[in-house]
C-alpha cells in the first residue's frame, strides 16, 4: 500500500458544483491508494477516484527537481486519478498532457504520440475537471499578461485552480526535453538543453494548474504551470510564452491537493535554493 499525504486548502466550493461528490474528502486518500495500486489496465476515461475536488500528484515536485526521473507509477495509474493534467515520463522523456481522459506525450523533437499505459511517470498532476467558471480573454499579448489578468479574477487565492484555455494562438512558444541518460542531472540543468518551438496561427488548448504562491516549491510549482496541445494533436509542449486574440477559459477551483510520497528516490534531494531552482526549471521565460 502506498503512503498518501493530503494537503487541504481553506477555500469554499465554487458555485455550480452540485454534481461533485460531497463528503468524499475523508475517504479520498484510501480511494486513491486503491486506485493507484489496482489500475493496471487501460482506463481511458473511467477513473477510480471519486473526490472531484482534489488535485492528485504522483510525487512531490522536489523529487523531479532533484533529478529523480525513474517513475514508479504508470500512465494507467495516472489516468485512474483524473481526466485532466500535466506531467512527464520516465527519464524526463518529453511533456505529458492529459486531456479528456487521454494521455499525450510531446517528445523532445516536437512530435506528439499516445504512450503505452505501461509507461512510467516520475511526476504528474491531474484532477477530474469540472467546468465551474468560464471567462473570455481578448488581445492577450503575452504569457505574463494572461497570468496576471486571470489571477486577478480568482475568487479565492488560497486554493488551486485547474485551468483550461482554448483558442487560436497567433503565436505560442513551447519547450520539451529529450530523454535523459543516467546519471541524471537536476531539472534546472536538464532544461538548459531543452528544445523550443514557436507555432503561429495554431488552434489548441492550454492545460494545467495555478498553485498559490505560499505552497513551497518542494511540493508543487507556485503560480501557473501550463502545457499546450494543438487541436490536431500534432504540436504541444510546456508553455513559455503566448499571444492570442481571444481565449475561452474554463476554471475548476480545487481546494485539496493529494501528494504521493512513496515514489522511490534514487538521487540526493536538494536542500538549498529550492525556490530559485523551481523558477529556473519551470518559470523562466
Amino acid at each position: 500500500m502506498k503512503t498518501i499525504t493530503s494537503y487541504r486548502g481553506c477555500g469554499t466550493p465554487a458555485p455550480g458544483t452540485h454534481s461533485r461528490v460531497r463528503g468524499a474528502s475523508a475517504i479520498a486518500p484510501v480511494l486513491l491508494a486503491a486506485a493507484l495500486a489496482a489500475a493496471g489496465c487501460r482506463t481511458t476515461y473511467t477513473t477510480l477516484v471519486q473526490d472531484r475536488d482534489t488535485v492528485t500528484q504522483l510525487a512531490p515536485f522536489l523529487y523531479i527537481l532533484s533529478g529523480n526521473y525513474d517513475g514508479a507509477l504508470t500512465v494507467a495509474q495516472y489516468k485512474a486519478a483524473g481526466n485532466f493534467g500535466i506531467g512527464t515520463f520516465e527519464g524526463l522523456d518529453g511533456e505529458a498532457v492529459l486531456l479528456d481522459g487521454v494521455v499525450y506525450q510531446v517528445k523532445g523533437d516536437g512530435s506528439v504520440t499516445i504512450p503505452e499505459d505501461t509507461r512510467h511517470m516520475p511526476f504528474g498532476a491531474c484532477t477530474l475537471f469540472d467546468d465551474d467558471q468560464r471567462r473570455t480573454m481578448r488581445n492577450v499579448a503575452s504569457f505574463d499578461v494572461f497570468a496576471k489578468t486571470l489571477e486577478a479574477h480568482f475568487e479565492d487565492k488560497h486554493i488551486l485552480y485547474a485551468v483550461k484555455a482554448h483558442g487560436v494562438f497567433t503565436s505560442i512558444r513551447v519547450r520539451s526535453c529529450d530523454k535523459q541518460e543516467k546519471p541524471y542531472r537536476p531539472l534546472a540543468e536538464a532544461t538548459k538543453q531543452q528544445h523550443e518551438y514557436t507555432y503561429t496561427q495554431v488552434s489548441g488548448t492550454l492545460i494545467g494548474f495555478w498553485t498559490p504562491p505560499f505552497v513551497p516549491g518542494a511540493i508543487g510549482v507556485p503560480g501557473f504551470h501550463l502545457h499546450f496541445l494543438s487541436d490536431d494533436r500534432l504540436q504541444g509542449g510546456h508553455v513559455l510564452d503566448l499571444q492570442a486574440r481571444a481565449l475561452s477559459i474554463t476554471l475548476d477551483p480545487t481546494p485539496r491537493l493529494t501528494v504521493d510520497f512513496s515514489t522511490p528516490v534514487g538521487v540526493p534531494l536538494m536542500e538549498q535554493n529550492i525556490e530559485s531552482q523551481v523558477r529556473d526549471a519551470e518559470s523562466k521565460r
